[in-house]
């Protein structure tokens, strides 16, 4: 009868043993799965923060653009007021006035080059703004995935040590009715 006693321990023993391991096993898995969704999370922070970075420097170009554009606007005003007296005083002084418009056309063609690249600058700046509103849905996506599976992770640790506390309370009252025979 001992022997059977000394042998069922063995067995539960070994039991335990594999159980052991198995949890250990799991427990990895789990580990290199939280810490694949963390590099995945840093990844994705590190490209948010270039978007913003980036973002900072189109709003400095977009900045540097209008003051240019106004710059060109207040130099066309004065060119258009300086045509205008010259006009003025050519058609008293019967000057022709074709060096001035040449002048002036010249004026209107940078200005229209200027405009066309303040457009092209804010076509650029509106898809990477949508480019980086596209970026952050997806880091929200991400951010509840990452939510939901350490909720997940969370219950299936709470289930694995109430089962744990169990087999522990088992074995003590196995031992003590061991010791009590």
């Amino acid at each position: 009868m001992k022997r059977f006693l000394n042998t069922l321990i063995v067995l539960v023993s070994l039991g335990l043993c594999a159980v052991c391991v198995v949890q250990w096993v799991r427990e990895d898995r789990l580990r290199g799965h939280i810490s694949d969704l963390v590099k995945k999370l840093e990844a994705e922070n590190a490209l948010r923060i270039d978007g913003e970075r980036k973002i900072a420097e189109y709003a400095k170009e977009i900045e540097r653009l209008t003051a240019l554009r106004a710059e060109v606007e207040a130099k066309l005003l004065v060119v258009t007021e300086e045509l205008n007296a010259t006009r003025n005083d050519s058609a008293a002084r019967g000057i022709t006035l074709a060096l001035f418009l040449a002048e002036r056309a010249e004026m209107q063609g940078k200005l229209a080059v200027y405009e066309s690249a303040v457009g092209k600058s804010s076509t650029a700046l509106k898809e990477h703004n949508s480019a980086v509103a596209a970026q952050n849905d997806a880091i929200a996506k991400q951010n509840a995935m990452l939510k939901t599976l350490t909720s997940e992770r969370d219950a299936a640790i709470t289930k694995l040590n109430a089962r744990t506390q169990e087999f522990n309370e088992l074995v003590e009252k196995y031992n003590k009715l061991t010791k009590s025979r």
